[in-house]
């Protein structure tokens, strides 16, 4: 509790008549200065009497609407207030807005009780310019005594929540060579088949098969009865690598390749969490690991990756150094070698030690942030894991050897990759449509992705998608159709 500037001005008062009476040795100006202590004791007294009841007897709630929102999108928050009983001192309750909102002047966020009043509500509209999880859990009451002597202020606890979401890319295309396979890419399976959530395989009806196991389309395709097999699911460890480089920052704002590559960690995410699977998760910026976490199967374990993954951004290199990222294979070196055979030219001899040497290869690829984070995110799994890659075809070298490790080390390895074909263009300021698409999108580099695509597939226990606009990836396969 403390005292106003009226208390001061008052207990200054006194204090001049104490002074006066001694001075004058007179007792009139002494009585009136104990006169004003009284006073002042007896408002002091008053005021926390009024704080007590207000302290029990307020209770306040706050509502967010809408929710969920985006960054940069506005919300209604609506404080109510209230007392089961009016007292006769003035009570403000003011809802304290979290430092990462834009919130409005104090007075259009405090709702405040005259006396005799019981209830009291105010709605303001505050903005979010950053994602994340917001929570609206405090507000302060300020209380003050009927003599206006005396003040205090107080916190009340609240729970409002709002999930703040970056803008999210429209028409997200996840496929296999054009063809989108939907949102079953965060499912797992055994080898056992029977009743369960996973399509396996189709086989003709037999003796003792259930009519909920038909499988009606391809029954009218064969015009015979077809039943539908399932795998059943078994528990598996998600270990989640997102690279957020600066070379993931290409596209226009809320529509780079992070952007798409969050969408699909976020479903993955939820796919965990809706199997009770345990989770890990690593992020790769341009020179190391920026953020870690688990594996856990905790029940704020995938809250704790959402909210990282919202949060999430580019690291601020320019680009991924070249030299560094896309060193020739030892295989490629082999074959270019043998182009040299036969050939005493200068240029040939000073080429040939180059392509001779593979031990450059391996020191350059293992020392990159991506490889070493596959590795390790291969290493401690102890159990059967799904490991997860997404990033961009930027690195090419790089992400093979990678993959190359985690189809070796994991009992499962999908790889979700942006075609860098498709981003190009907005990354040096050309336009592109609502989607994200782009003239970078051509039939060549389509079909350059392709190609790798394709080849991370050949490796064992190894699945590889295309993460892109619907829009490019519409044009771009049309365009690769007509160059065949």
């Amino acid at each position: 509790m403390l005292p106003t500037r009226r208390w001061a001005a008052l207990a200054g008062v006194a204090c001049s008549l104490a002074v006066y009476a001694v001075v004058l040795d007179e007792p009139t100006p002494l009585v009136a200065a104990c006169g004003l202590a009284a006073w002042l004791v007896v408002a002091q007294v008053d005021a926390v009497e009024a704080m007590r009841a207000v302290d029990r007897d307020l209770s306040a709630t706050v509502s967010v609407e809408p929710t969920s929102v985006f960054v940069g999108d506005r919300a209604a928050v609506t404080l109510t207030a209230s007392l089961s009983e009016a007292v006769d001192a003035p009570v403000e309750v003011e809802l304290v807005a979290p430092p990462s909102v834009n919130a409005p002047e104090r007075s259009r966020r405090t709702v405040a009780f005259d006396p005799g009043e019981t209830e009291g509500s105010v709605t303001c509209s505050v903005e979010f310019p950053v994602a994340g999880r917001i929570a609206f859990d405090e507000a302060a009451v300020d209380i003050e005594g009927r003599a206006g002597f005396f003040t205090e202020t107080v916190t009340l606890d609240l729970d409002a929540r709002c999930l703040v979401e970056p803008p999210a890319p429209d028409g997200i295309h996840v496929g296999r060579g054009g063809e989108l396979v939907g949102a079953t890419f965060g499912d797992h399976a055994s080898d056992q088949t029977g009743p369960g959530h996973v399509p396996h395989e189709t086989r003709q009806y037999l003796p003792g098969d259930t009519l909920s196991q038909v499988d009606w389309k391809t029954t009218a395709r064969m015009n015979h009865p077809y039943i539908r097999e399932f795998e059943s699911e078994s528990d598996y460890l998600l270990s989640l690598v997102v690279d957020c480089g600066s070379h993931m920052n290409r596209g226009p704002t809320g529509r780079t390749m992070l952007s798409y590559a969050r969408e699909v960690a976020l479903g993955l995410v939820d796919a965990a969490e809706s199997h009770s699977d345990p989770i890990s998760a690593q992020f790769v910026g341009d020179d190391a690991t920026t953020w870690e976490f688990g594996p856990s199967s905790s029940s704020n374990a995938y809250q704790t990756v959402r909210r990282r993954l919202l949060a999430i951004a580019p690291t601020t290199s320019p680009r991924r150094p070249v030299g560094a990222s896309r060193p020739v294979a030892p295989e490629d070196a082999r074959k270019r070698s043998r182009r040299l055979d036969g050939d005493d030219s200068a240029f040939a001899a000073t080429l040939r030690p180059y392509l001779k040497d593979g031990e450059s290869y391996v020191s350059r690829v293992s020392d990159r942030p991506l490889f070493d984070a596959v590795k390790s995110a291969c290493s401690r799994s102890d159990r059967q894991d799904h490991l997860v890659l997404v990033t961009d075809d930027s690195a090419k070298v790089e992400t093979y050897e990678a993959v190359v490790v985690a189809s070796k080390r994991s009992s499962q390895t999908s790889v979700f990759l942006t075609p860098t074909t498709f981003f190009d263009d907005a990354a040096e300021g050309e336009t592109v449509d609502a989607n994200g698409a782009n003239g970078a999108g051509d039939a060549a580099g389509f079909v350059a992705f392709e190609e790798f695509r394709k080849r991370l597939e050949r490796l064992p226990n190894v699945t590889a998608y295309e993460v892109a606009p619907k829009s490019a990836m519409r044009l771009a396969t049309g365009r690769a159709t007509a160059a065949e």
